[in-house]
């Protein structure tokens, strides 16, 4: 695991979430809010990883807030639960609600994407942030051409669409994250305003942020 060198972590569940959250991180905040993005691996792997970052915590006690951010696939509920149950295996205090955050040191915070009910995952708000737009809609008409002649055999289709749409960029990219860092999503959109305002409060639960840039 590696050193902790901020006192605000967000634990996410790939390299490439690393490369979209410090996108998002970046444009959100005017100034750097601290917060250091931490590739903490799938459900398989959460609560090993996080039993790490204590260990790491203590030898070098700067850490303040946690955030958590996974996706619901086929069950939200699910995804939140399984979370807080491995943020309970290593004595820290999981949040109540989504989008919430606990009172314990350190205040720990899950959030489900999209929205904590719905099912999805982080392509879900990619797709939504760039919805009316005259590639968004060449992208429907692709995937609908596919669905008519049943010849997808792809199990999400918000992921489906978010590559196909990346597929249409100035400088093509296969994963969703080097996206994020060329510019292709709309951050300043309403389905990405509640996953900002997570992390404002992931800054405020250690004692205060940098402002927020929208």
């Amino acid at each position: 695991m590696q050193r902790i060198r901020e006192p605000r972590l967000l634990l996410v569940e790939g390299r490439d979430e690393v490369n979209l959250f410090k996108a998002l991180i970046s444009d959100c905040f005017d100034d750097d809010p601290g917060i250091q993005v931490i590739d903490a691996g799938g459900k398989d792997k959460f609560s090993r990883n996080l039993r790490a970052i204590q260990t790491a915590a203590t030898a070098a006690p700067v850490l303040q807030s946690i955030g958590v951010v996974r996706d619901a696939d086929d069950d939200a509920g699910a995804a939140f639960e399984s979370v807080c149950d491995g943020i309970r295996s290593v004595n820290y205090e999981p949040p109540m609600t989504h989008g919430g955050f606990s009172n314990g040191t350190p205040a720990v915070g899950v959030f489900i994407v999209p929205d904590g009910v719905k099912p999805g995952a982080i392509e879900t708000l990619c797709r939504q942030s760039r919805l009316g737009s005259a590639t968004a809609a060449c992208v429907d008409d692709y995937l609908n051409c596919l669905e008519e002649r049943h010849a997808t055999g792809s199990g999400s289709a918000d992921k489906s669409w978010a590559h196909a749409y990346l597929a249409a960029a100035e400088d093509p990219v296969a994963r969703v994250g080097e996206g994020a860092l060329q510019g292709v999503w709309d951050f300043a959109a309403p389905a990405f305003a509640p996953l900002a305002g997570f992390l404002h409060q992931l800054t405020l639960r250690a004692g205060g942020g940098s402002q927020v840039s929208r």
